[in-house]
């Protein structure tokens, strides 16, 4: 219980349900009342939209010129491809981007676990199906672009920055870089002595397995606090002005002689 009336009561991670690697609940309590939806809102946009990751940015496919094609022997059209590339979780060590390759050949489904890459790249379902080759003679070969970026970058927001150096074939994905997939929270009663009117946090999420639940709770706590510290000092602070500095020498002796003829 806090030492007087002013003082806060600080929240304490209580429990981490693990209800799957990618599904768990964190519980926080106690919290002052009316601060469970205040910290609860404040952390659900920012595990949604502000969480660093990786996400396929750019796809090569031998053979395919634009999205809306379709390749023999492939079951799914281009822009299903896409789609299913989309969904592909990936954790990439000290790097900004990697290229990854796929090579695959005859019947059957082609999953991420088909996907050729070096030590500093995990992926973290080997089981995501890309798509399924339908003849013995089918192959599909494809360059994938992973980047590491923040919250949602629609492919449209690069296409103008990139056509002209873009080549042809080289197809542009939306990219979520959220490993935050889904993400709920709900705010209980609680109870410290006397006080009955507390609150209990509760957040429910799933990641798609490139970041554990408790780091996700922590990264985003720390953009909240970093975000709020400008608030903790108010202080006017401006940006010292800039003199211009004069010529110590007179600019007519700059003009040519010829004027003076």
């Amino acid at each position: 219980m806090q030492g007087s009336v002013t003082e806060f009561l600080k929240p304490r991670l209580v429990d981490i349900e693990q209800v799957s690697s990618t599904h768990a609940k964190v519980t926080l309590e106690p919290l002052e009342r009316g601060f469970g939806h205040t910290l609860g809102n404040a952390l659900r946009r920012i595990l949604l939209s502000s969480m660093p990751g990786c996400a396929v940015t750019e796809v090569e496919i031998d053979g395919v010129l634009h999205e809306y094609s379709t390749k023999e022997g492939v079951q799914e059209d281009i822009l299903e491809i896409l789609l299913n590339l989309k969904g592909l979780a990936v954790r990439v060590q000290g790097k900004d981007e990697v290229i990854l390759t796929l090579n695959k050949s005859g019947i059957g489904p082609v999953t991420a676990a088909d996907i050729t890459h070096d030590g500093d790249v995990e992926i973290v379902k080997p089981q995501h199906v890309i798509c399924h080759l339908t003849d013995e003679n089918a192959a599909i070969s494809m360059r994938i672009k992973v980047q590491r970026g923040r919250g949602y970058v629609p492919a449209s927001a690069r296409i103008h920055s990139e056509e002209d150096e873009r080549p042809i074939g080289r197809l542009l994905v939306d990219a979520c870089y959220s490993p935050v997939e889904r993400i709920a929270y709900n705010v209980e009663a609680a109870r410290v002595e006397q006080r009955t009117d507390l609150d209990k946090l509760v957040i429910e999420m799933e990641t798609n397995g490139t970041i554990d639940p408790e780091e996700a709770i922590r990264r985003a706590a720390t953009i909240l606090a970093e975000q709020l510290e400008a608030f903790v000092d108010l202080r006017d602070v401006r940006q010292p002005e800039v003199k211009e500095e004069k010529p110590e020498f007179d600019p007519i002796l700059l003009r040519p002689v010829t004027i003076w003829n």
